[in-house]
């Protein structure tokens, strides 16, 4: 069996390190006795083989953690509490938008070549990234591809109509506003005044870029660049579907393959410089279509996989899941080499995972567990750890805001903005135990990520394995293999979820890496999983 890397394998990094060194001294010092020469292993290099497959973390940096004082999240809170994404688990970090903006929510950029300075200095940014990096721990940030601020000198030049600028965005001459609507019914045209009109897909206070300019679409690749040199991993693309959506592309032509075209142009031209900069594109809308996009990007988020889980879980069977999430992974893997599935529970556009669960903590288990068992990069949600809940109020002020809120730190690093601009207290986590208490408590939600998030680091089998399903599944039982295989090295697990509200028998043998109740002796309790490493020779018996 191969021998495995450190460097891809976090768990292992402290003991691996002193037992390695004092395995050399001794190797050496015999080899120096004896006169033979030191044979070094075959080490699997897996940062090498796959330098972008991880777990990670969505953080909005607003409301993470406070180092000022000042109630708004930092850049040093961030810095200042990195050992938290080591203890959890964590390999990277997607930081929405950090770039200078009018909102809360920071999606209208103002600068993208800036920082937002509420959250700190381009000094404190690249202090971040130095950090981060002596722990092997990646960062990509938010990078909105298809609109600006309206409050970005790139749109007060265009409504002056100062080239080049003039061609940055979409602009029609009209006597009326333009019928054309958006997916969920709203007017995308805005109104620049003397009959101009402006495409303004999410509001009129963010216009939309024009990707039919080359100039601007040279420009993106231009930014991309600018921060892929300050040491960024690469980039969590928003809303990257609608670059050349509804609007604006002439009639006859594709919209989705007008955007793949513009989207595979930025993609070869931020690879050939940074090969290893890794791209993940927002495609909000069925497998069908995002499943497309795998082809200029490395993943896509898998908002179906989402909404399966959840489901399952709230009704307590799936007789489809494992089935469908192999069908999913076997399309997405069939678009082209390497590529790498998303899947995730939710994000800052949708209701809380806890909320969607009813605060169940058995739910909130078992969808960690389904979550950090599937192929590929699982993203949490900060907060999703501890079980923080949180509902869209769709009312202004608070809008969005209300599932972005304070993460739940009992120390001074606890942020506060809502509280100083709105008077708005957190509503709905008064009962959810804080980062603090659910570390100290060993059965807390929090360990159960921690577990799985750290074997998934130490297991190449549930990292970089595919995925076979298990012969026996029912509704309630939903049972597959992961399977891993380099050169002569083999590793196989049983993964076993019980949806039901019933104790389950398991006949199936093998060492237990993971129960949900820690000590497993053949019984599933309720909503519980188990994780068993079952003998290499099974692989052979399964085939491809």
């Amino acid at each position: 069996m191969q021998a495995i890397s450190k460097g891809v394998i976090p768990m292992f990094r402290r003991l691996l390190l002193a037992s390695l060194t004092v395995l050399m001294l001794v190797t050496l010092s015999a080899c120096f006795l004896f006169g033979s020469d030191p044979e070094e292993p075959d080490v699997i290099d897996f940062a090498s083989l796959y330098p972008n497959h991880g777990n990670w973390y969505q953080l909005f940096v607003r409301s993470f953690a406070d180092s000022s004082g000042d109630g708004v999240g930092d850049f040093r809170g961030i810095a200042e509490n990195l050992d938290y994404f080591v203890d959890l688990g964590i390999d990277g970090i997607w930081l929405m938008p950090i770039h200078p903006t009018s909102s809360k929510h920071g999606y209208d950029v103002e600068d993208f070549f800036a920082i937002n300075p509420e959250y700190g200095t381009m000094a404190d940014f690249e202090h971040l990234l130095a950090e981060a990096a002596k722990l092997d721990i990646k960062i990509i940030i938010d990078y909105v591809l298809n609109h600006t601020s309206e409050k970005h000198p790139w749109f007060t030049a265009f409504k002056n109509g100062e080239a080049p600028y003039d061609q940055f965005y979409h602009r029609q001459s009209s006597s009326s506003r333009p019928t054309t609507l958006g997916s969920w019914g709203q007017s995308i045209w805005h109104g620049l005044g003397g009959n101009q009109w402006y495409i303004g897909y999410f509001g009129g206070y963010m216009p939309d870029l024009n990707w039919n300019n080359p100039v601007v679409r040279d420009k993106m690749v231009e930014i991309a660049h600018f921060w892929l040199e300050k040491g960024v991993a690469g980039f969590r693309l928003d809303a990257a579907m609608h670059i050349q959506g509804i609007g604006k592309v002439p009639a006859g032509i594709s919209p989705i393959d007008q955007t793949k075209f513009e989207l595979e142009y930025f993609e070869f031209h931020v690879k050939d410089v940074y090969p290893d900069a890794y791209i993940i594109g927002e495609v909000w809308t069925a497998f069908s279509t995002y499943v497309e996009f795998f082809d200029v990007m490395d993943s896509v988020f898998h908002f179906d996989y989402a909404n399966l889980a959840i489901n399952a879980i709230n009704a307590g069977s799936a007789h489809n899941y494992v089935n469908q999430v192999i069908n999913w992974e076997n399309a997405t893997q069939a678009r082209k080499d390497p590529v790498i599935s998303a899947p995730f529970l939710r994000n800052h556009d949708q209701d809380r995972l806890a909320t969607d669960l009813s605060g169940d903590p058995g739910k909130l288990r078992l969808a960690a567990e389904m979550l950090l068992t599937v192929p590929g990069n699982p993203f949490l949600y900060y907060g999703e750890e501890l079980g923080v809940k949180g509902n869209r109020s769709g009312t202004a002020p608070i809008w969005d805001e209300s599932v972005r809120l304070p993460m739940l730190f009992d120390s001074a690093y606890r942020t506060t903005w809502p509280i100083n601009d709105w008077n708005y207290h957190d509503p709905f986590n008064g009962d959810v135990a804080s980062v603090e208490a659910q570390q100290a408590n060993p059965d807390s939600l929090w360990h159960v990520y921690a577990r799985l998030l750290n074997l998934r680091q130490d297991t190449p089998a549930l990292r970089y394995g595919r995925m076979v399903a298990y012969p026996g599944n029912t509704g309630a039982f939903q049972a597959f293999y992961r399977i891993y295989e380099h050169d002569d090295f083999r590793e196989i697990v049983l993964v076993i979820h019980n949806l039901s509200n019933s104790e389950v028998t398991v006949f199936e043998q093998g060492e237990a890496l993971y129960y949900t109740e820690h000590t497993y002796a053949g019984k599933l309790a309720p909503r519980s999983t188990v994780i068993l490493r079952v003998p290499d020779a099974l692989i052979d018996q399964l085939g491809e």
